[in-house]
């Protein structure tokens, strides 16, 4: 297997086991990412989805391209690293691809809509339906997915879900056949999907956890993520003076 990244800055040697451009034969499979990860993660962001996708590509070549959506805020660093080594989100909307990765993005924002990136990420929602056979919309890339797609919006929890959870396998699927009758899951967030929105909207529920609700995407907490997401909380609620742990 060979992943292929599409900007030879990429840094194809922490990356990929090969990079640049190259002519692809027709078992090539073209997935593109659009990494919204704050700029502290944006880097294992791409660790994480290569390691997914090589685990995955069962001797398939794999080319991927990182998109970057301009409205995500950014620092100076974060601004030049996208700049030199993704390609502009206008390049995605003349493209054909067999498969899209979204990644969410930490929320500024109780309303969705407004979020600065929300026109630029709707309009990759309706690209997708019309541009590739298949899209992965992770952590808050879901909510904004279903938001936009089918009306359901999230629901605020009274406190933050944090922690392993278990919870059950109850649909046979593919992206489910070998996993164990019970599982365990990370969960960090501050908001939530009721089931049955989904389920009256088509949705299909993989797995389910009491204390922690539907499953709907691919897990989003690479090792060493969680770690750093709780680090991150425990020191903003230092500096706001907070009475105890988010």
């Amino acid at each position: 297997m060979a992943i292929h990244l599409e900007r030879e800055s990429l840094r194809p040697g922490r990356l990929a086991e090969a990079s640049g451009r190259h002519e692809f034969d027709a078992s090539c499979l073209t997935i593109g990412l659009v990494n919204n990860m704050p700029d502290a993660a944006l880097q294992a962001t791409e660790r994480q989805f290569v390691a997914l996708l090589g685990a995955a590509a069962d001797g398939l070549t794999v080319r991927l391209t990182p998109y970057a959506l301009p409205d995500i805020p950014r620092t100076d660093w974060g601004r030049d690293y996208v700049t030199r080594f993704y390609s502009p989100i206008e390049d995605l909307w003349d493209s054909h691809l067999d498969g899209l990765i979204v990644t969410g993005t930490e929320p500024r924002s109780p309303n969705l809509r407004e979020e600065p990136y929300w026109a630029s990420l709707t309009r990759v929602l309706e690209w997708a339906e019309h541009n590739t056979h298949s899209a992965v919309w992770s952590c808050l890339a879901t909510h904004a997915a279903l938001l936009h797609l089918d009306g359901i919006d999230r629901r605020p929890l009274g406190e933050k879900r944090f922690g392993i959870f278990e919870c059950d396998r109850v649909s046979d699927h593919p992206l489910t056949a070998d996993a164990p009758a019970r599982l365990r899951m990370p969960h960090s967030r501050w908001n939530d999907i009721p089931e049955d929105a989904l389920t009256s909207c088509g949705y299909r529920v993989l797995t389910r956890s009491d204390a922690a609700g539907v499953e709907r995407h691919l897990p989003g907490h690479a090792a060493g993520l969680f770690r750093r997401r709780h680090r991150r909380g425990l020191d903003r609620a230092a500096r706001a003076g907070a009475g105890g742990p988010p």
